[in-house]
């Protein structure tokens, strides 16, 4: 079944819709070829009366040419929504990125190891991404289209899909902007959810 089929599928079968907000500030310090990042981020839902989440990462990489980068980090999440949950991460990525002009297309593969100390589980998730934007000379917007989907490695099954419209606004060298919709489908007891996210991250890289 194709990634559209499925996306079609899962619309059809919602069954809750919620309202959320997703904020964040991010630092990414480069060195040269390796970098160093580190990212604070909100989470809410209820229509926007709860937290659902927050969490906070550290980690690095390296950019190995021009198209290709990679990093790993380390992620703490508390997650309210789940009974205060706590979560540790350790995450690894890939991403490629095509450019020409003022277009680039990304393809970001990641994989997620989570472990839960309240339910001493551990479970195995895999996130693909594309992401194709676009910036016109002499414009601080770049406006972007996003979809990722998540599949867990634990059951083979679909877990979430997000699906992204926004743009970059720079703010002078090195700050920007980046403001969102999002429209996010999980799956919530075996059935398929959907939330409405609006989000704003700060973005410095220096």
């Amino acid at each position: 079944m194709s990634a559209l089929a499925l996306f079609a599928t899962q619309a059809s079968a919602q069954t809750y819709s919620d309202l959320g907000t997703w904020s964040s500030v991010q630092l990414v310090k480069s060195f040269g070829a390796p970098f160093a990042m580190a990212r604070l981020e909100h989470r809410s839902f209820d229509h926007v009366n709860s937290t659902e989440c927050w969490f906070a990462m550290a980690g690095g990489g390296y950019n190995f040419n021009s198209w290709l980068k990679g990093d790993l980090s380390y992620e703490f999440w508390r997650i309210p929504s789940a009974g205060d949950m706590i979560q540790h991460k350790a995450v690894l990525c890939l991403t490629e990125t095509l450019k020409r002009d003022g277009l680039s297309i990304a393809l970001r593969e990641k994989y997620e190891l989570a472990y839960n100390p309240g339910a001493e589980s551990f479970s195995n998730t895999l996130r693909t991404r594309l992401r194709g934007q676009y910036k016109a000379p002499e414009s601080i917007f770049t406006p972007y289209l996003m979809f990722e989907f998540f599949s867990s490695f634990d059951t083979g099954k679909w877990v979430r899909s997000l699906h992204y419209a926004g743009t970059e606004i720079s703010l002078g060298r090195g700050h920007s902007l980046d403001f969102f919709y999002m429209y996010h489908l999980f799956d919530k007891g075996g059935l398929t959810a959907a939330c409405h996210t609006l989000g704003i991250g700060y973005i410095f890289v220096f």
